[in-house]
This record gives C-alpha cells, structure tokens and sequence, in this order.
C-alpha cells in the first residue's frame, strides 16, 4: 500500500502540536502580542518594552516561571503600571489561564482600560 501524499506534513504538523508552548514572560508576551489604541495611548501601535526598560523586572516578575511569590511595586505616579497590570492580564489570559481579579475604582475606568465583566 503506498503512503498518502502529504503523510510526512501531517505527521511533522501533528507532532509539533504537542510540543509545549514555549514560556514566555510577562515582556515577551507584551512585546509580541500587545498593541496600544489611539483611544488610550499616546504613542498607538505595538507595544514595546524598549520604552519603559526599567518595566521589565516588574513584568517578568509577575510571570509564573518567576522565583517570586510577592511582587510589592513602591512607584510615583505615570510610570507605566497600569500598562503593566493590561500586559500582566494579557499573559495570563492567553499563556497562564488561571483565575484573576482585575478590580477598578469604577465601571468607567474598567471600560476605559478594556476590562468588563466576562460573566455577564
């Protein structure tokens, strides 16, 4: 009986299925997925960690191949945190699936940052 034409694609594509993805940190992830709004940014288009360096401790911090169980960000205002906070969501939401609670001061900021509430 001859081989299928195209066995070895399939067999090659299939094996590479379950390879596991690569981890990726907080700024990796951010860097190759993450794109800013002309609605939110001052700068819209893809995200790069090359603009806040001093950021990427603090992201990768929070990814979970990462030694640390406690993450305390002591920071001035205007900083980058929240867009940290939106990379860190992001990642977890596509690489990390897990439970999370994103908690806002209001419905409007929550909205504003492109959070909403998923069971409703």
């Amino acid at each position: 009986m001859g081989e299928y034409q195209g066995t070895s694609d399939i067999q090659t594509a299939w094996l590479s299925g379950l390879a596991p993805d690569p981890a990726l940190t907080v700024t990796q992830w951010a860097d190759a997925k993450r794109y800013l709004s002309s609605k939110g940014a001052a700068e819209p288009g893809k995200y790069a960690s090359s603009r806040t360096p001093f950021m990427r401790t603090i992201m990768d911090a929070l990814s979970p191949s990462h030694w640390a169980q406690k993450i305390i960000f002591a920071k001035s205002a205007q900083v980058g945190a929240t867009e940290a906070g939106i990379n860190w969501i992001g990642h977890t939401m596509e690489v990390a699936p897990a439970p999370f609670l994103a908690v806002q001061a209001n419905e409007t900021t929550a909205k504003r940052r492109g959070l909403r509430n998923l069971d409703r």
